[in-house]
């Protein structure tokens, strides 16, 4: 049996089918958000798969040691956070993904969140939508000294859309990517020097135990005055409650953000301020990136379960 539980996956009835399709003679059990709200529930349904498609949800110890016919996992999507690999490797549970599958949609969604906060647009559609006719066109993004906290797959293609803004790219790694950085025409530093250097800082790192928190109130004080902050990465990564002091200093001038701490955002004072603009976990969500990242999993279940 292959079980799903990635709720994007199963929002698309193409991917629905194209499971169906490459794997006609054995049981698919779709297992919706509400059947496994709580860890046993999660247990219980997947009880007897050897596949498990996930996307968000929780892969624990407990859960895969309560799974002994489980053989391999396919991830949906490109953030490995949630599996707790240690266990899986233990169970000899094999792990599938690939990796940056989606960066074309979430870099020009972080694209999008930077010229949104940069030419006032979030907020200049909020007031209209208020009925008021508000004439601040804020700042272009040419130009600008752009800031990127990781450049893997999906920071790299940043990188490479902000060529046509003529911006100035440093960024911060944890890996010398002195290639990358030279086919950008880009400058490695460290991540205080990216603090104090940068008009717009943006985040693209996984998240782990030294990205958790990385951007807190003892870093953001190193800050450039009137930095604009993009998430697109992990909410986790940065403090909220510290941002939420920034932003209304103005020594941080816009946060723009596709991710929080906790989902869905419940926070109405960040979301009520004017300096702030986001979206619902979507920057990986467009239809081509959906489908690619589905279409991915799918492949990696046919390899190892001998489709191929």
């Amino acid at each position: 049996m292959i079980a799903v539980t990635a709720t994007s996956f199963m929002k698309e009835p193409r991917l629905r089918l194209l499971l169906q399709e490459c794997f006609p003679n054995i049981i698919i059990r779709f297992i919706e958000a509400e059947q496994s709200a709580s860890e046993a529930a999660l247990i219980f349904q997947l009880k007897g798969a050897k596949a498990w498609l996930v996307g968000r949800e929780t892969v624990s110890k407990r859960v895969v040691d309560a799974l002994p016919d489980l053989k391999v996992i396919a991830k949906y999507g490109v953030g490995l956070d949630n599996i707790d690999f240690d266990a899986c490797h233990h169970r000899g549970i094999r792990i599938v993904w690939e990796a940056g599958v989606n960066r074309e949609a979430v870099a020009e969604h972080t694209l999008g969140l930077m010229l949104a906060l940069s030419r006032n647009i979030g907020l200049g559609s909020r007031r209209l939508s208020q009925g008021v006719w508000w004439k601040n066109g804020g700042s272009n993004l040419t130009g600008k000294c752009v800031g990127l906290v990781g450049l893997g797959h999906i920071g790299y293609r940043v990188a490479e859309l902000l060529k046509v803004f003529r911006c100035t790219i440093k960024f911060c790694d944890i890996l010398d990517k002195s290639k990358e950085a030279s086919e950008l025409g880009a400058h490695q530093v460290a991540y205080t020097e990216l603090l104090e250097w940068a008009d717009i800082l943006s985040f693209h790192v996984p998240l782990t135990g030294s990205t958790r928190g990385m951007l807190n109130r003892s870093v953001m004080v190193k800050t450039r005055a009137g930095v604009r902050i993009i998430n697109t990465s992990r909410g986790e990564v940065i403090v909220e409650s510290d941002i939420k002091e920034f932003l209304h200093s103005g020594h941080i001038a816009g946060f723009g953000a596709d991710v929080f701490e906790h989902e869905p955002l419940e926070d109405k004072e960040l979301y009520s301020m004017d300096n702030f603009i986001g979206t619902a976990h979507t920057a990986g969500n467009s239809q081509e990136a959906i489908w690619a990242m589905g279409a991915s999993a799918v492949k990696g279940l046919q390899k190892e379960l001998g489709f191929s």
